[in-house]
């Protein structure tokens, strides 16, 4: 297995990206919006990722981070969905957001995804429903919710914690700020906008 992959950016195109490790190009199929997202030709990028094998094919999967990948294997162990399936799902709506939609049974979101009919998405809300262990997809889900920035809230979140705070508190302390519309730009402020919502 393929986990992960580190190297230089050799040619994009569309929701495929090849990307050169110790002298051979990998080509890797990527959501659409992670393609865009990645460095231009010639910059460094990291990958996580899924290789699938089939009789006839090798093909090799990258996402931005362990918890899309993670989503991503979930969704393929789904009846009826296969790999390009699964990268179009994650291609609109990320890990964060998928996971959300899973847990409040919004099958008509996933309805408006390309290839996705309206049994295929309540195939998806049912096995995944119990599957997904929402802690892992917390934080995206609610940055999301509360409007910032993953990243940040991710490192505000972290630091909450080395100074004590429960998991729970520090997250319904960084949805609060980003409610109020407070939400700041570094670290250091949504962490001290958090600790006086208090």
């Amino acid at each position: 297995m393929i986990s992960s992959i580190e190297g230089i950016v050799l040619a994009k195109d569309g929701n495929r990206v090849v990307v050169e490790v110790g002298g051979v190009g990998l080509e890797i199929s990527v959501p659409l919006r992670v393609a865009e997202s990645l460095g231009e030709v010639g910059e460094r990028v990291r990958l996580h990722t899924y290789l699938h094998v089939r009789e006839d094919t090798l093909a090799l999967y990258g996402f931005p981070d362990e918890s899309e990948r993670h989503l991503f294997r979930l969704l393929i162990g789904v009846s009826g969905v296969g790999p390009k399936l699964a990268l179009s799902v994650l291609a609109l709506t990320g890990a964060g957001e998928l996971a959300r939609i899973i847990r409040e049974e919004k099958a008509k979101t996933l309805v408006a995804i390309p290839g996705v009919g309206k049994k295929t998405a309540e195939r998806i809300i049912l096995e995944l429903k119990d599957k997904i262990e929402l802690e892992r997809y917390l934080p995206a889900v609610a940055a999301a919710e509360a409007g910032l920035p993953r990243e940040l809230f991710e490192e505000a979140l972290t630091a909450l914690e080395s100074i004590g705070l429960s998991r729970a508190n520090a997250i319904k302390a960084l949805e609060r700020v980003g409610a109020s519309g407070r939400g700041a730009a570094r670290v250091e402020d949504l962490v001290r906008e958090a600790l006086k919502a208090i």
